[in-house]
């Protein structure tokens, strides 16, 4: 470049310069102002709602840790649901909360007043993909951890090492006692998408598109119903622990099935497409019953909310 062309891009330079800093100083100004105009207040204003899931469900003992947060005087419901907005889970892990007000020292699902005095923190010990690991665990803790420091709250957690060991504890035994039951519908032919409609229908099944039905409404069904994978049958599917009463729903599953395999014109089987006979149902009737009675034992009783988080 010749020194005429070198002197025109610094030129252009210096000014693109002035406009930048011309602008920054309109920004500071105006920042100033907004800030002067601003209202003064003791403590920050928040109008947050208050979440029906900063959870419906109560921290329990048999199924989770629990950590709890206190303060010394009463705090606004408002603060705290700001700090835990949209705090829910831990990787798989849900959490659950219990308030506790000066007008009860017992824990509610639900807060009802607009102060707090306590906060219980509970995190699942175990799902059906493993137990709390310390990952998990560390997690929540740096969590807990940073809301008391923002809210001056006392902390209390249990050791890392006592609730791990729980959580394998807890993981072992709910393995031994899962279980999930078929039942198959099995057919001669192909099985068109309305013949299995119809036969649903018949059978007083709910609709849950793509084929998939079930009996019961969505939070509290009994059992599931839907397209084996020949095309030649359906699979029923009884989830033991999620499901309250699970041997009078398996009872009610095979009648379903029984009116499934009478309009398709099918027979009712097991999942390798061997006919059962009365023998057999009874068998697994009773098989079912020992896992109830083997829930119920660990303390958890099957289709209850401690059940339905424990066997996700």
């Amino acid at each position: 470049m010749t020194d005429l062309q070198w002197t025109v891009v610094a030129g252009a330079a210096i000014v693109l310069l002035g406009v930048i800093v011309a602008n920054l100083r309109e920004w500071k100004q105006a920042k100033k102002l907004l800030r002067a105009a601003a209202p003064v207040t003791e403590e920050p204003i928040f109008s947050v709602p208050a979440e029906r899931v900063l959870d419906a469900t109560l921290p329990s003992e048999i199924a989770e840790t629990i950590a709890m947060l206190e303060w010394q005087f009463p705090i606004s419901l408002q603060r705290v649901q700001q700090e835990l907005r949209g705090w829910r889970h831990v990787a798989s892990k849900p959490l659950s909360f219990g308030w506790i007000t000066r007008a009860s020292s017992l824990p509610a699902a639900q807060p009802e007043a607009s102060e707090v005095v306590a906060l219980q923190v509970g995190i699942l010990l175990a799902t059906r993909s493993g137990p709390l690991h310390a990952m998990e665990y560390s997690e929540w803790q740096e969590q807990l951890g940073r809301i008391a420091g923002a809210l001056g709250a006392r902390l209390t957690i249990p050791s890392m090492s006592d609730v791990l060991s729980r959580a394998r504890t807890l993981d072992q035994q709910c393995a031994e006692v899962d279980a999930q039951l078929t039942l198959s519908v099995t057919a001669h032919q192909i099985l068109s998408a309305s013949a299995i409609s119809a036969a649903a229908h018949s059978a007083g099944l709910e609709s849950r598109g793509e084929a998939r039905f079930a009996k019961g409404p969505l939070h509290h069904q009994r059992f599931s119903v839907f397209p084996g994978d020949t095309g030649s049958s359906l699979t029923l599917l009884l989830d033991v622990p999620r499901t309250t009463a699970p041997v009078a729903a398996f009872q009610e599953m095979v009648l379903t099935a029984q009116t499934l395999a009478t309009v398709l014109q099918a027979e009712l089987t097991d999942e390798r497409g061997r006919p059962l006979a009365q023998q057999d149902l009874d068998q697994i009737a009773a098989q079912v019953s020992a896992r109830e009675q083997q829930l119920i034992s660990l303390g958890i009783t099957p289709g209850s909310i401690v059940a339905q988080r424990l066997f996700l």
